[in-house]
């Protein structure tokens, strides 16, 4: 075939490609699965605060808009809009109304839009009430006039576009009224708010244009171009006063100028570019911050030097100037470094007064050891250490240092590759690797498969090579820059580590997904051709294999168009999904997902992603985290399963008769948020302070009003200081879209009361979160009452589920936690069960004895040991298993009859007015003993236990993890759980304080119970351990 008409091929291919995506993203796209690290996983390219100082707005290149409390550093409020993949949805820049009112965005535009939009976003009601369309290129600039009345807009299409503002009955109409051609790339424009003039940086130099005229001139101004800068222009502003305009140059220029364009002085030269300038609220001080993440303050007109700021690790984008608080400080908000943080700082003395970041870090260096242990740095530094580690056999966490030559690190053969500039790599008798800096930008890390593969990870794309250069896969699944990449020792799975503060594993062996042939080669000559070929069928399909064996069946039978086929095929690659996603928080908390969102987790993981579901460029679009479906997509022992097996978590599950999750399929969660009448103000004395109502009672009468979604209402669930109080199972279903109100009496204890509602639906779907604080000025006790249900069960009624050590376990944990608490509680109330004597009955009246005595202000805990077991048939409930149930299993009606399940338990806990509560459960099941070990356990109950502690709020640690066996040894005289457990009270536990906490207490078992049953039964047992909330002690050392 003519070459002419391979180039055709390739050329209309992409045409054909980019064409189908921006259609079926201009349609319905699918939701996407998104990280949340509850801060900025990009960078952040302004900041805005409101009117009164009292919020700080952040927008960033993760396609999210921030606003945060300026006094706590809490997160408020979230916002999104419209995303596509690659830059689609990115924001480069915002302005706030003189009012505080509005908030206007833009950026780069989502594949679906041919032109630029900015939207307009009402603070107070929260919600998108304006877009405005015009641009052509990214907008990288917007600021209001002083009056609100107009917003000015500058982009790399090199106009700026000035826009009037008029309130509709619907929202906000924003009129073109005027468009500057600059003929070059705007830059910055900043609006002088005492008069009408509007100054604008471009690549063509600085100009002051009057638009007191604007309904007068069209599109043509008055103007004055400013001098004495060498450089490219970068920042300008106008200082609020309207005396003085800065602007910094890409030549590390600092300038300043009258209002009238005459020249005042330069700064001394900067150390690096200026990327951020902001002036004070009097327009005293100057502050500049550069592409270092230093900052300098220098007063004015003389501009000295007053104090410099040096916290930010790496470049700062964006800097705001408070307005004037109560105390007249001059505070200043920065953004930028490695992990995007925010500073606030005083411009006087350089002192930071807070900082702000995500829960998240940039992955800089990963290693797997000599099996899927995978080691994890955060450190940018050459000579790194690698902080913690992430186990994907066992799905466990650690926190063990090493260094970057530790014994742990794995060893793969590497092929031996030269880096000749940031762009370009050497393979020794091979070919060369060169970025094309648009679309990969440059190189950043590089490694090698065990099949002499190149896999080179790069500012913009992450992708696979062979020896001789040619491309072979794309890895697609980072939304930032790849820092790290390494290769298992089994040479199975890639992994690799992004600025976007995600690890993602990669299955090698996968093919991924190429065009098909015909897709490739349409013209109708081609078409022609492979009809005639008698494997003409794989022309049709899309993978890699039909390519090669279409390629290879054409060489056998001496067909030259094979070499025609062969050299668009090198130039293709297959596109790789994610095997799995991991995230690990800066508090050692973790989440783990597979594409379709299954996931498992740490106790507070399943908040750190979610997804986002677009709702077109005029509305702002929906997120909706993974802990709202919680009970339907936490399957830990599928992810157990996928790694075991190495096939896909949604191959598994339709393998098994699964329905894979489909988010489109399912009715809007339904909503609920707390609400106070005034007569429920009135009667309590609420008074609110900064957030939070301060009340002069110590009761409240707790408002909710809650709204059907189209799933129905199934309960109201409301919990105080993160521990659950009320279960309301008694509500209507009350039809899609209508509302519905109720009440609920609610006890405060002295201090800050942090209350948080959830509505559930009737397809186990939570509504988001709404939160409540207030305080209460009791008095605190000096010290507290623990509460204590102890059951111990070695005799059933049934013999042949006998066990040896329950009895003993629970018998000396009771006496070794008295022991221990005794000057540390004012009393212990004990409540004891074992044997014939752990009926239901009896379990449930223990649990209704400590309701009436336990106070809000006191300890519970509740220790069972003996059976425990899911019951299939009853929708997978978890049931603890009393002496007389005489069959386990196959006997669904009596275990609902005698057992006592785990939604028995959440609504007994719940019951239970005790605030800090521990659950410690030694619960599997077995068909009977074993002389040496005895397994209680032989499927997995993770599930259910980790859904009971987090639906009940409470601190829970139980035996054994995802298929693992709670085992019991002879030479042990306990079983593994209690024994280690016993250690920790005694003081193994301890980190240095003479107290045992309940987080210690998880912590030491996750890591010596694994060591104990490995060294005692061959295997490793992993508990389960979910801690909620405050850590709070149940021991005393005594040394």
């Amino acid at each position: 075939m003519a070459l002419a008409l391979i180039r055709q091929a390739i050329t209309i291919y992409s045409l054909i490609f980019i064409f189908n995506v921006s259609y079926s993203k201009s349609q319905s796209a699918p939701p996407s699965i998104e990280i949340d690290s509850k801060g900025h996983s990009g960078k952040i390219y302004n900041l805005s605060y409101t009117a009164d100082g009292s919020q700080l707005i952040s927008v960033s290149e993760d396609k999210s808009i921030r606003v945060w409390n300026t006094v706590t550093g809490e997160l408020i409020k979230k916002y999104v809009s419209e995303i596509s993949d690659g830059y689609g949805g990115t924001f480069y820049t915002s302005s706030i109304s003189p009012d505080g009112k509005l908030l206007a965005v833009a950026g780069y535009p989502v594949e679906s839009q041919k032109e630029n939009y900015i939207l307009i976003i009402d603070l107070e009601e929260g919600k998108q009430v304006g877009t405005a369309v015009g641009h052509f290129n990214v907008i990288q600039s917007l600021d209001f006039s002083g009056n609100g009345r107009y917003l000015a807009s500058g982009g790399d299409d090199g106009y700026i576009i000035i826009w009037e503002l008029e309130t509709n009955e619907g929202g906000m109409d924003l009129t073109k009224v005027s468009t500057i051609n600059m003929g070059t790339p705007v830059s910055s424009v900043s609006f002088n708010k005492k008069s009408q003039d509007l100054i604008v940086g471009a690549e063509s130099g600085i100009f002051i244009y009057d638009l007191s005229v604007i309904h007068e001139n069209g599109d043509s101004f008055p103007n004055k171009k400013l001098s004495k800068y060498k450089g490219i222009v970068n920042k300008v502003s106008c200082s609020p006063d309207g005396k003085y305009i800065a602007a910094s140059t890409f030549e590390k220029e600092v300038l300043l100028w009258q209002n009238d364009g005459s020249f005042i002085t330069a700064l001394d030269e900067q150390e690096g570019i200026v990327n951020a300038l902001s002036f004070s609220y009097d327009s005293r001080i100057l502050v500049t911050m550069d592409i270092a993440g230093k900052g300098i303050s220098y007063t004015l007109p003389n501009a000295s030097k007053i104090a410099s700021f040096d916290a930010h690790d790496n470049t700062v984008f964006a800097a705001a100037f408070s307005p004037k608080s109560l105390e007249g400080n001059y505070m200043i908000a920065t953004a930028g470094g490695n992990n995007h943080e925010i500073y606030m700082w005083n411009a006087i003395s350089g002192q930071s007064k807070l900082s702000i970041k995500s829960k998240g870090n940039t992955i800089w260096g990963l290693a797997f050891g000599k099996e899927l242990e995978l080691h994890i740095s955060t450190d940018q530094r050459k000579d790194k250490t690698y902080s913690q580690s992430f186990d994907f056999k066992s799905f466990q966490l650690h926190a063990e240092p090493i260094s970057e030559s530790g014994k742990q690190i794995s060893s793969v053969p590497k092929m031996k590759v030269y880096q000749k500039d940031l762009y370009s790599l050497d393979i020794e008798r091979g070919g060369t690797i060169v970025n094309d800096p648009r679309v990969d930008g440059r190189i950043l890390a590089f490694t090698s498969s065990i099949n002499n593969e190149l896999i080179v990870a790069s500012d913009l794309s992450l992708k696979m090579y062979n020896r001789d250069g040619n491309l072979k896969k794309i890895f697609k699944g980072h939304k930032g820059s790849v820092r790290s990449v390494s290769v298992s020792a089994d040479g199975r799975y890639l992994a690799s580590g992004s600025e976007d503060q995600s690890v993602i594993l990669w299955k090698l062996d996968e093919e991924g997904v190429l065009p098909s042939i015909r897709e490739v080669f349409d013209d109708p000559i081609w078409q022609e051709y492979f009809e005639s070929l008698p494997f003409d069928s794989l022309t049709y399909i899309t993978n890699t294999s039909a390519w090669q064996e279409t390629i290879n069946l054409m060489k056998d039978a001496k067909d030259r168009n094979w070499k025609d086929l062969n050299e668009v095929y090198e130039q293709l690659g297959a596109v790789a999904e994610p095997f799995l996603n991991l995230f690990i928080s800066a508090d050692k908390e973790w989440v783990c997902w597979a594409p379709k969102g299954y996931f498992s987790c740490s106790s507070d993981g399943s908040r750190y992603f979610g997804w986002h579901i677009n709702r077109g460029i005029n509305t702002l679009a929906d997120f909706y985290i993974a802990e709202q479906y919680f009970d339907i997509l936490y399957r830990p022992e599928i992810l157990w399963k996928s790694i075991a097996k190495g096939e896909r978590v949604e191959d598994i599950l339709r393998a098994e008769g699964d329905e894979i999750f489909d988010l489109t399929k399912l009715n809007r969660p339904s909503a609920i948020f707390f609400e106070l009448t005034k007569s429920q103000i009135d009667s309590a004395g609420l008074d609110y302070q900064r957030g939070t109502y301060v009340s002069e009672s110590p009761t409240l009468s707790l408002g909710v009003t809650y709204y059907d979604g189209g799933g129905g209402v199934k309960e109201i669930n409301i919990y105080q200081n993160e521990k659950l109080i009320i279960l309301d199972k008694e509500v209507e279903s009350i039809g899609e879209g209508r509302k519905e109100k109720k009440s609920y009496e609610v006890n405060l204890s002295p201090g800050l009361n942090n209350f948080t509602v959830v509505v559930k639906n009737y397809q186990n779907t939570e509504s988001r979160e709404d939160k409540l604080k207030i305080s209460y000025d009791g008095v605190m006790e000096a010290s507290s009452n623990l509460h204590i249900i102890s059951i111990g069960i070695n005799k059933y009624k049934n013999s042949k589920y006998n066990l040896n050590y329950a009895f003993s376990d629970a018998q000396t944990f009771t006496s070794t936690i008295q022991k221990n608490t005794s000057s540390l509680f004012k009393s212990v109330n004990l409540v004891e069960i074992y044997d014939y004597e752990a009926t239901k009955d009896n379990i449930v009246s223990a649990f209704d004895a400590v309701s009436k005595k336990a106070g809000i202000q006191d300890v519970f805990i509740f220790y069972y040991a003996g059976h425990g077991i899911i019951d299939e048939e009853n929708e997978s409930e978890y049931f603890l298993v009393p002496t007389d149930v005489t069959s386990i299993y196959g006997d669904s009606k009596q275990l609902q009859q005698k057992g006592v399940s785990a939604s028995d338990l959440k609504l007994l806990l719940s019951k239970v007015k005790a605030q800090k509560q521990l659950i410690l459960m030694d619960a599997c099941h077995s068909g009977g003993a074993v002389a040496a070990i005895t397994t209680r356990a032989v499927a997995s109950e993770e599930k259910a236990l980790f859904q009971l502690a987090r639906a009940s709020g409470v601190v829970m640690v139980a035996s054994s993890g995802s298929k693992q066996f709670s085992t019991e040894f002879e030479s042990l005289g306990h079983g593994v759980f209690t024994y280690a457990l016993l250690e920790a009270l005694d003081g193994k536990a301890d980190q240095g304080d003479d107290k045992i906490t309940v987080n210690e207490i998880k912590l030491y078992l996750e890591e010596r119970v694994p060591f104990l049953s490995n060294e005692y039964g061959g295997k490793a047992q992993y508990p389960t351990g979910f801690v909620h909330g405050n850590d709070f002690p149940i021991g005393i050392v005594t040394r």
